[in-house]
């Protein structure tokens, strides 16, 4: 008589955290403290590898003879080393930062750190934020918009004061995924009693909604899709999250909303039609990233993530 035997079992296999990848581009000067400050924040949560990389802007070869006996390739070195030097003192002024790589490399900063994100597979890209000049933005001194402009995986741009991470975040929401992913990213950077806040700006500034008339219908439909987006996000997060519908033009809306209630963060996604994101999602990007009191993450649309990238 034979014996029916039971299938083994098989032994749960545990799952952990996905190890987050913080790329932090930083010159070693003032105004990269703030984003040494919050990489230092995030990578004390744990599971986390941190990459400080400097960027050395090459010496115009074609003229170096005319400053220099030394090779241009020699210049570059130097001032390689010189960049490197900035970033190991500038790190080492933050607790918790001894295990963190430091790199520099010879490049125009947005061109270099983007394929070091795209290479180095990083979570986050951060990097400092401080205020241009006309000057600046005429010969190509806005790191943090450049690199937005081609980043493909999220970007943190922070304020030079910033010294934890943020309590209250504004993320502002088209429904599409790129919004919904930028608004999930910035949850996952509040501190543990943090608040994010879904903001849509709606076209009808000053327009009186009449029961049953196209902008009662609009918010109508809006504030649905604000109840539903919460719903999804507290999916993802632990965070408390709230919702409010904004008038006017989308720049100025977050800006003020951001600063009267004291956010810390304000978070926006691309979009993955390049024509609207260049006319409309696209200056409204430039816009905070030139205005913002507070630090601002750029989350690129589908279409151009990295595909190595793992996701924040």
């Amino acid at each position: 008589m034979s014996t029916a035997t039971r299938p083994a079992r098989a032994k749960r296999v545990p799952r952990y955290p996905q190890q987050t990848r913080l790329l932090v581009a930083t010159t070693g000067g003032s105004e990269s403290q703030g984003a040494l400050h919050l990489a230092a924040g995030l990578a004390a949560r744990g599971r986390t590898t941190v990459l400080a990389l400097g960027v050395a802007r090459p010496f115009p070869h074609a003229t170096a003879g005319l400053f220099s006996l030394k090779q241009p390739v020699v210049l570059d070195e130097e001032s390689r080393r010189d960049v490197l030097e900035n970033v190991r003192r500038a790190a080492g002024s933050i607790e918790g930062t001894e295990a963190w790589e430091k790199r520099a490399l010879v490049g125009m900063p947005d061109d270099v750190i983007n394929e070091a994100a795209t290479t180095w597979r990083a979570s986050y890209v951060i990097l400092g934020m401080r205020r241009h000049s006309r000057l600046d933005r005429l010969f190509g001194g806005e790191t943090a918009v450049a690199v937005a402009r081609k980043t493909c995986v999220p970007m943190i741009a922070v304020p030079p004061r910033v010294r934890s991470l943020p309590h209250r975040a504004l993320a502002a929401i088209d429904f599409s995924p790129a919004s919904m992913a930028a608004a999930l990213s910035a949850a996952k950077l509040l501190d543990r009693d943090g608040v994010l806040v879904l903001a849509h700006v709606q076209p009808f500034a000053g327009a009186t909604p009449h029961e049953g008339d196209f902008v009662d219908v609009y918010r109508s439909g809006i504030e649905a899709k604000l109840v539903r987006a919460v719903q999804t996000l507290r999916r993802g997060t632990r965070r408390q999250i709230n919702s409010v519908v904004l008038d006017g033009d989308p720049g100025p809306a977050l800006l003020a909303y951001a600063k009267k209630t004291g956010c810390d963060l304000i978070a926006l996604g691309g979009h993955d039609e390049p024509l609207i994101d260049r006319l409309l999602l696209g200056s409204v990007r430039t816009k905070i990233l030139r205005e913002a009191q507070c630090s601002v993450l750029i989350a690129p649309p589908a279409s151009v993530a990295c595909s190595t990238a793992p996701q924040g």
